[in-house]
């Protein structure tokens, strides 16, 4: 890119005037969004024992201006191939009606006092419950309309860029400047292509269905165990798609069930790219968690949990725009992605945490505590990073990882290395690598990679001075000591992550030969190789140990 030879060139550019201060003077986006929500609730004593809540809350996203639906959206081509690999609302049928009605979320909870002495407590509860998005999702509703921005979404590989032209030198009109060296009128709406982002029919803010359960049980040693499972069921859900893609895809030849399509050629060329942001049912999480905690003579406190849980969805919704949350979702076929382990998927957790207190009387009292949490890590996806082998926008794919005899089918002799050479280079890598090995013949997964254990241990120390006889004035000192293991030892403490640059994704070393798009015998992509390393990182800052001093007075 920096090179002046660029695979792909993105970007908006207004059709009235690209200027810096008129764009600055003219927001994009000038929408407003009023939030009305009311809650009921009541406590129910059955008897003694038994008493229930029910409640009712109700939510109204209103916004007092919608989108603005353009004589391009209307008229939108409809795709003779609809419904191959994925389905949709038809964009000419988007009739601009989504929010601006009430969500209901009724629950009811529970408490049961079994012994009627408070050792055994049973609870839970099940109920609807309903989110929100980020309003910046609907921002682009709002500018993204066909009226006022036209948009460049060009690959080298299919429509060259004129000789000459830098897309990264400074001029006054921005991107605008480029693209009008490059043969389009910028100050026409009916000349050169837009991006069009839309809300479905009957959108709604996200709701779920949840349920729990608890026992809290106290022995007559003061032992207490407490047992809790928490089910949640997506009912609406977000899912986003790119649907200027004609539905008639090919296949490469490994991909002999059909599972990872390859998409070329646009419905309508009228537009770069139309994405659709709409609601799903699917997704799902759930959580088991176990406690046990005991005071020992008023001074001494331990308790341990631990927690097993896992989390599915289609898209976890973590970008600021329609474009990014679709463009970084690793799916084998983006427009209709399958249920997989969330980004926030939990799997295992100990929690633990022991506290000491002493009182010196005249001389103040003191708490020394320690806590530990012990996380297994965080989840990834293993795929091609920065490109698609799919035909599509995308910055991120699933990959298939070849047979041992069958990877040297992924290169070609080049850069002073034969093509076997490469394939040796690939498979030790492959090889190497627990997860990715045991994919062989086989694609990649979303976030079936993890992160090692985050481990790491906090002290806190606190000694409170009363300074007047009554003891309603004190002064508390207090040393935290966050991560202390890896004052002990430097190997201990060190808190692993997955980048998010690529919402998560870890590259397999390969890199797809676009430009231009090369393939071997049997329709075999053609890729070149190099060792990416370890699939995480480490946070370093976090990994050291850290203190902090405080003081505070209390009256």
């Amino acid at each position: 890119f920096t090179s002046n030879n660029p695979y792909r060139v993105r970007g908006s550019y207004n059709y009235a005037n690209n200027s810096r201060d008129y764009l600055l003077a003219h927001p994009s986006a000038d929408f407003n969004a009023n939030m009305y929500s009311l809650y009921v609730q009541d406590e129910i004593r059955i008897s003694d024992k038994l008493r229930i809540t029910p409640g009712l809350r109700a939510d109204l996203v209103h916004l007092p201006t919608m989108p603005t639906l353009s004589e391009k959206v209307s008229s939108i081509l409809d795709d003779p191939n609809f419904g191959n690999t994925y389905s949709y609302t038809p964009l000419n049928r988007i009739d601009n009606r989504f929010l601006n009605k009430v969500q209901l979320s009724p629950r009811l909870g529970f408490r049961y006092d079994a012994l009627g002495n408070q050792k055994l407590i049973v609870r839970g509860g099940v109920g609807m419950f309903t989110g929100r998005i980020p309003f910046a999702w609907l921002a682009y509703a709002y500018y993204n309309t066909g009226n006022s921005f036209g948009a460049i979404d060009q690959r080298a590989d299919q429509q060259a860029f004129l000789a000459g032209t830098d897309p990264v030198k400074p001029n006054p009109n921005g991107i605008a400047g480029f693209i009008a060296e490059n043969g389009t009128v910028v100050d026409n709406p009916n000349s050169g292509k837009t991006q069009i982002d839309l809300v479905d029919n009957g959108f709604t803010m996200p709701q779920v269905l949840r349920g729990s359960l608890g026992i809290d049980y106290e022995t007559e040693t003061d032992w207490r165990f407490t047992l809790e499972g928490m089910y949640t069921k997506s009912l609406k859900d977000v899912l986003f798609q790119q649907l200027n893609t004609k539905d008639n895809p090919l296949y490469y030849g490994y991909d002999k069930d059909k599972q990872q399509p390859v998409y070329s050629g646009t419905v309508d060329p009228r537009f770069s790219n139309i994405y659709l942001l709409s609601n799903t049912k699917e997704g799902y999480r759930y959580s088991l968690t176990g406690t046990i905690a005991k005071t020992f003579a008023k001074a001494l406190s331990m308790s341990t949990s631990y927690t097993y849980g896992q989390s599915k969805d289609l898209s976890n919704g973590v970008r600021n725009s329609m474009e990014s949350n679709w463009q970084l979702n690793q799916a084998l076929v983006p427009n209709n992605p399958a249920l997989s382990y969330s980004n926030f998927d939990i799997r295992h957790r100990i929690v633990s945490s022991i506290s000491y207190n002493h009182d010196w009387k005249k001389a103040g009292r003191t708490n020394i505590s320690l806590f530990i949490s012990a996380q297994s890590g965080s989840p990834f996806s293993y795929g091609i990073v920065n490109g698609s082998t799919q035909g599509l926008p995308q910055q991120v794919s699933l990959a298939y990882i070849p047979l041992g005899n069958e990877a040297v089918r992924y290169f070609k002799d080049a850069a002073g290395q034969t093509a076997d050479q490469q394939a040796l280079a690939f498979n030790q890598f492959i090889d190497g690598n627990e997860y990715l090995s045991s994919r062989r013949g086989m694609f990649t997964e979303r976030n079936k990679g993890r992160t090692p254990w985050n481990v790491q241990t906090d002290l806190h120390i606190a000694h409170e001075l009363f300074v007047n006889e009554k003891g309603s004035q004190s002064l508390s000192f207090t040393l935290d000591v966050m991560n202390v293991a890896n004052m002990i030892n430097k190997n201990w403490g060190i808190q692993y992550f997955s980048p998010n640059t690529f919402n998560s994704t870890s590259s397999v070393g390969l890199t797809p030969s676009l430009f231009p798009p090369q393939q071997n015998a049997g329709n075999y992509p053609v890729f070149s190789f190099s060792n990416p390393g370890q699939p995480y990182s480490i946070d370093y800052f976090g990994s050291r140990t850290q203190m902090q001093l405080g003081l505070r007075y209390s009256f």
